[in-house]
């Protein structure tokens, strides 16, 4: 679905169409971040770890909010090339 998804997708929307909808994205985020209280931040559940390096065995609410940050961190270092010399 990934590989589907991003080849498909860069062919149906512009540049333009997948800012927008990224920047709407972000937006709702950020509204539903700032509606949590301390108490549903600290909530936490079992997270599978075989499927990811930054699953934890037990994550809170506040943690899965910072998930995509780094897991996207991870992926930037990789793709990331030293700038010649």
């Amino acid at each position: 679905m990934n590989f589907w998804g991003s080849r498909l997708g860069g062919r149906v929307l512009s540049p333009q169409r997948v800012a927008r909808r990224l920047d709407h994205a972000l937006d709702a985020l950020e509204r539903s971040l700032r509606a949590e209280t301390v108490d549903d931040l600290s909530r936490a559940m079992p997270f599978p770890v075989r499927w990811d390096p930054y699953f934890e065995p037990v994550m809170s609410v506040a943690d899965v909010y910072a998930y995509p940050t780094r897991h996207f961190e991870h992926h930037r270092r990789q793709l990331t090339l030293d700038a010649p010399a």
